[in-house]
């Protein structure tokens, strides 16, 4: 029998199963052996073979076959997990025979036995199963996608898949299956429903994660679109997503560029759609200016700016899809600096700016420290080995606290960048005591700082509109 709705609370309780199975095997092992066999996995003598209580389908199958329902024998080795419904898996076990183990610590054998044959008897006995049964799966998938498609996207990507199986021919559906394994090869479901979103959106701009499925469904129908077609660029899109974020490109400088985005953090994942248009559109020479007029864009306005994500976004989804309808650089970015900030305003948001999230802030004065040495010879360390530096404390000596402590202390004036050792030595220490440290650093930014005689609000805001009169020149609005 097939099983469209109602997977996850099977799947759940069998999990659920296994975990008592292997806590109940030191001291009842008879009762360990009675869930295997008729809730598990037994061996029909007919066949020959090993039957499964319950089968995922082709992605989970052999994982939770041997992670859930396989006994437990004197040389088992646990499989390692591939998709992220696999990590789901094993969290979901991992959870269950902690608690179960949790709430028999100190419980003596007999007692034990008996309050986990009560679990197994309300599992198997004391639950109420509603079946509808149907001999035509298509009419059974629309019942399923009708239950499921509540507008909140939970679901998106198992919708989405069983359509287009669902629509393709039958001697297509093992190639669609199969090139859906790239889709579903990202460590988390979250991570599957966010590249899903950004493929839509890099060709056909914006939509919503909760109105996803129902969009792509209705263009898919209106179209006519090939299952096996979508599939097939569903998967290399998908391969080309991964690539982009381990900064994984044809040249270096492009790596670089990447790199450079990711470091940022979160918040420039906004960026994805675009970047994805550019790869997959424009010759190799022009994607790195493409990358960096992108980049430059966000720095300016989403960094610098503080311009929220959800007002960037119209801008830099439209330009992705337009991307992908002219191929002209020249009006790519033209279209990502329409309405954007002069280099008056950037100059002056940059004078007032407050940053409190790592990765914008270490990416800005990585650049900073760049152009100041004016040359390529020395490689910023990732944030485990150099830390953001506060130069005025975050946590002063007593005595030391400055007045306006929360107004400077997240100020680009009052960060720098130093080696993780030098300032974990120092932390929270007086500036005439840092300077010392300052002198061996080779990040030229800090080393600068030995050279002052101490470190008040006022030399803050002269190295803050120092470094905010860069800024325009680091990140220059491209228009080739």
């Amino acid at each position: 029998m097939l099983l469209l709705d109602g997977q996850q609370r099977l799947a759940t309780c069998t999990i659920l199963l296994s975990a008592i199975r292997d806590v109940m095997t030191p001291y009842d092992r008879a009762t360990a052996e009675y869930i295997q066999v008729n809730w598990l996995s037994g061996f029909d003598a007919i066949k020959q073979d090993e039957i499964q209580k319950i089968r995922l389908n082709i992605y989970d199958r052999d994982f939770f076959k041997r992670l859930v329902s396989d006994p437990r024998g004197e040389y088992y080795v646990a499989p390692e997990p591939v998709y992220a419904s696999h990590y789901l898996i094993a969290a979901a076990r991992n959870f269950f025979v902690k608690s179960v183990s949790d709430r028999l610590r100190n419980v003596e054998s007999k007692a034990a036995s008996a309050w986990l044959r009560r679990i197994v008897a309300i599992l198997t006995d004391h639950f109420t199963v509603i079946a509808a049964f149907s001999d035509n799966e298509d009419s059974a998938a629309e019942v399923f996608e009708t239950l499921n498609d509540r507008g909140i996207g939970l679901s998106t990507p198992d919708l989405l898949r069983n359509l287009v199986i669902r629509r393709a021919p039958a001697n297509q559906r093992d190639d669609v299956v199969a090139r859906w394994e790239s889709v579903i090869a990202f460590e988390t479901d979250t991570e599957i429903k966010a590249f899903l979103r950004h493929y839509w959106v890099s060709r056909h701009g914006d939509v919503k994660s909760q109105s996803l499925y129902r969009e792509v469904k209705s263009v898919i129908e209106q179209d006519d679109i090939s299952s096996i077609a979508l599939s097939t660029e569903l998967s290399d899109a998908a391969t080309l997503y991964r690539r982009i974020k381990i900064a994984d490109a044809e040249t270096e400088e492009t790596s670089d560029i990447l790199a450079a985005i990711n470091s940022i953090g979160a918040g420039a994942t906004i960026l994805y759609p675009a970047i994805l248009s550019i790869l997959e559109t424009l010759p190799t020479g022009e994607v790195e200016i493409a990358l960096t007029a992108l980049l430059n864009i966000y720095t300016r306005e989403g960094i610098i700016g503080g311009i929220e994500n959800s007002v960037l976004e119209n801008r830099f989804y439209k330009a992705a899809r337009d991307l992908r309808l002219h191929s002209s650089l020249a009006n790519f970015c033209l279209a990502l600096a329409a309405g954007g900030l002069t280099d008056d305003e950037v100059r002056n948001r940059f004078n007032r700016l407050v940053l409190p999230q790592n990765g914008p802030r270490r990416y800005l004065l990585h650049r900073i420290e760049m152009a100041k040495r004016q040359t390529g010879e020395l490689t910023i360390n990732p944030p485990s080995k150099v830390h953001v530096e506060h130069i005025y404390p975050q946590k002063p000596l007593p005595g030391q606290r400055w007045s306006l402590h929360d107004r400077f202390i997240n100020r680009v004036g009052n960060l720098s960048l130093l080696d993780k050792r030098i300032n974990a030595s120092i932390r929270n220490g007086g500036f005439a005591a840092k300077k010392a440290h300052y002198a061996r650093s080779e990040i030229l930014m800090t080393s600068e700082l030995a050279t002052l005689e101490d470190w008040t609000e006022e030399r803050v805001a002269i190295r803050q509109e120092a470094f905010a009169g860069m800024a325009p020149v680091l990140w220059p609005v491209i228009a080739p």
